[in-house]
């Protein structure tokens, strides 16, 4: 072969093509090995999960109500969901021994919903361990020799009760090493993209729950510190933001007070430490005021710059409150937090108001169509045989035969006194009752 020859087999453009061909080789060769690690990985950690679901179940749920099968709450359970996460668990690892997580996957995404079942009976689990622990010596003791095992290491039923919901998280980020280090052309590739979104949903889920219990329980906090019960702040739809020491500087020219605020997603409360003397509420705050934010409007008077500290205005339909504090920090959060609170309110009631027309014309319609009747005045009267009638009288006795003896009775819509005296009380026994046609004369009634 010639020297020409071998300059053209070996020239720079082909070099090139076989650097960029063994550069994706590689590149699939390193995904392919990641990929792998990431299998291996899932497929010993779904062992390790799937022998703690079956202690779970055999510990409590198949031991507890052998022993404890008397108790109200071993109809129920106290496992969840657990033992049926089980079976579908038990599949799932099945697959990940054959090589098939594609498919293993996109069958376990029909059971994913038991994970959501379990999810919303996590709470009400809880609450039941926790009141039968104080309530049921059996359940306690139940609980103490269970929690004392070698295999359970020292773990409480409730985090044993929160690994599902773990595991899902795990299953998210698992799912999405397999899918990204996947050939799109692979034949698991749709499968796998299937089953994140799928896990993805459910993640989504269990974070709205854990978000909604976190929020529960610091309505709880809050309501705790406010002394009396005249302050209800656990509200349905109510959200904690946040909630700190700011100073109210007051506008008449007195001395600035400090004060406890706590930032709902509807209202703001402004309360005072209580007394630390005080042998009951030394812990606690008294609430000054809650002040709505549906009719707030927030503006920064200081601290545009950075500077220390800085002072907020909030003006209200009947008050105006600054808002002032030293950190520059802390005051710029309460800003951002408290206009962001408004804006989400404002936007929450303007789509109300979009559909308050067609309700508030029903409510007229209904208004108009069934008027309120006026019900008649009821009062006191005392009757004889023969009553001189006047523009008072309203109405005879219940009896139908003595209303026959008022012919003349005014309508009902006129008004009656309370009380009457009748003239010449002695005689009114002999005198004999009075035909209805003939004129009435003789004892009269004096109305006072």
């Amino acid at each position: 072969m010639s020297g020409p020859e071998k300059r053209t087999r070996f020239s720079p453009e082909t070099a090139q093509e076989q650097e960029e061909h063994c550069s994706l080789q590689e590149q699939r060769e390193r995904w392919e090995r990641k990929k792998l690690r990431t299998a291996k990985a899932l497929t010993q950690t779904e062992r390790q999960y799937v022998g703690q679901l079956e202690l779970i179940t055999k510990i409590y749920h198949e031991v507890f109500r052998a022993r404890c099968g008397r108790l109200k709450i071993a109809e129920t359970g106290i496992c969840g969901r657990i033992p049926d996460i089980l079976v579908a668990n038990r599949a799932l690892l099945s697959a990940m021994d054959l090589g098939d997580f594609g498919s293993g996957f996109e069958n376990f995404t029909e059971s994913l919903s038991l994970y959501k079942e379990h999810a919303d009976s996590i709470e009400p689990t809880l609450q039941a361990l926790q009141y039968h622990s104080k309530k049921k010596k059996s359940f306690l003791r139940f609980r103490k020799l269970q929690e004392s095992r070698s295999e359970l290491k020292g773990r409480p039923l409730e985090q044993l009760l929160e690994l599902p919901l773990l595991r899902v998280l795990e299953y998210r980020h698992y799912l999405r090493d397999l899918a990204e280090n996947s050939l799109p052309g692979a034949s698991d590739f749709a499968q796998l993209k299937g089953a994140l979104h799928a896990v993805g949903d459910v993640c989504q889920y269990i974070d709205g729950i854990a978000q909604n219990c976190e929020n529960d329980r610091q309505l709880r906090r809050v309501q705790s510190l406010i002394k009396g019960r005249r302050v209800r702040l656990l509200i349905p739809g109510r959200r904690y933001i946040r909630e700190g020491w700011l100073s109210l500087v007051p506008q008449s020219g007195e001395e600035v007070k400090k004060r406890m605020l706590f930032l709902f997603s509807d209202v703001l409360a402004v309360a005072s430490p209580c007394h630390p003397l005080h042998p009951i509420n030394a812990h606690k705050f008294a609430c000054r005021a809650l002040y709505p934010l549906r009719e707030c409007q927030v503006e920064r008077v200081l601290g545009h710059t950075q500077s220390r500290g800085g002072l907020i205005s909030l003006t209200f339909a009947k008050e105006k409150l600054l808002l002032m504090s030293t950190d520059q920090k802390d005051i710029n959060d309460w800003y951002e937090c408290l206009v962001a609170a408004v804006r989400k309110l404002s936007l929450t009631n303007g789509k109300r108001t979009k559909s308050a027309p067609s309700d508030s014309f029903e409510g007229k319609d209904a208004a108009e169509a069934k008027p309120r009747t006026a019900q008649p005045r009821v009062t006191k009267r005392s009757w004889d045989g023969n009553v001189k009638e006047g523009p008072q009288a309203r109405h005879c006795p219940d009896s139908v035969s003595q209303a026959r003896h008022c012919p003349d009775s005014v309508s009902q819509e006129e008004t009656v006194p309370k009380r009457a005296r009748i003239g010449n009380d002695r005689s009114i026994w002999s005198q004999p009752p009075a035909e209805p046609n003939e004129p009435r004369t003789g004892w009269s009634c004096f109305l006072l």
